[in-house]
């Protein structure tokens, strides 16, 4: 697929999120952001717009709350119009562990994951099919290979990696739908206990973590996978 899409950013603000507009941005993609942070999103938008100088489009907008997708429509309609592509890549990944998980704590989390992301989706069928459009989302790779205390986390990529499966195939041939199954990602302000994250790190056959840049160019890739659909590619696993 040639660059030049308009390319819908969901969770733009998080590190792999930004990590993706840059690199769409840099091949000549026009992006437009959206996330709960007004300050970052502003940040990003300076940095990632169409011409030196300019910022690119953003939407605020928490998917906790029932009117996001709507939000975000109006927004993208009132700055680019339509979009071609949408990358999902929100969080975050809360802890839950199981002996005091609350029905809030599933509900918020499914809200944020699965239920905003889907309904999105659903209102911007149209503007995928016109451009014959691609939806890569992130997930994680504990839906089929769990791990402790992110009970609702989990439940909740569960739910979007089916979702997004059965609109594969409700959406093709016009819209390809596809996914990005994570592993544990570096993260330099987290990973302080070395023993830990050397526990971690071995649950992957190649005993290390990965980099945003390693999980942007899977990315990258299966927007341009012009004959992949309903696929879900597991990295670091």
């Amino acid at each position: 697929m040639n660059p030049g899409r308009k390319v819908l950013v969901l969770g733009a603000t998080g590190r792999l999120g930004s990590g993706v507009a840059r690199a769409l941005a840099r091949r000549g993609d026009r992006v437009v952001l959206t996330a709960r942070d007004r300050g970052k999103l502003e940040a990003l938008a300076g940095e990632v717009g169409p011409l030196p100088g300019s910022a690119a489009p953003f939407v605020r907008a928490d998917l906790g709350d029932d009117a996001a997708p709507e939000t975000i429509v109006d927004g993208i309609r009132r700055s680019i119009g339509r979009v071609d592509d949408i990358v999902i890549a929100c969080g975050p990944s809360p802890r839950t562990p199981f002996d005091s998980l609350r029905r809030e704590d599933l509900r918020h989390t499914l809200a944020v994951h699965a239920v905003a992301p889907l309904l999105l989706v659903h209102a911007l069928a149209g503007d995928l099919v016109e451009a014959r459009g691609t939806i890569v989302a992130l997930t994680d790779a504990g839906v089929t290979r769990p791990y402790t205390n992110h009970v609702a986390y989990l439940t909740a990529k569960g739910a979007l990696q089916t979702g997004l499966r059965a609109l594969a195939v409700e959406l093709a041939p016009e819209v390809r739908v596809n996914m990005v199954a994570l592993g544990i990602l570096v993260d330099p302000e987290a990973d302080a206990d070395p023993l830990q994250m050397h526990r971690l790190a071995t649950r992957s056959p190649l005993g290390r973590f990965g980099s945003v840049e390693e999980v942007v160019h899977v990315v990258v890739s299966l927007l341009d996978a012009t004959w992949a659909t309903g696929e879900i590619w597991g990295v670091g696993r």
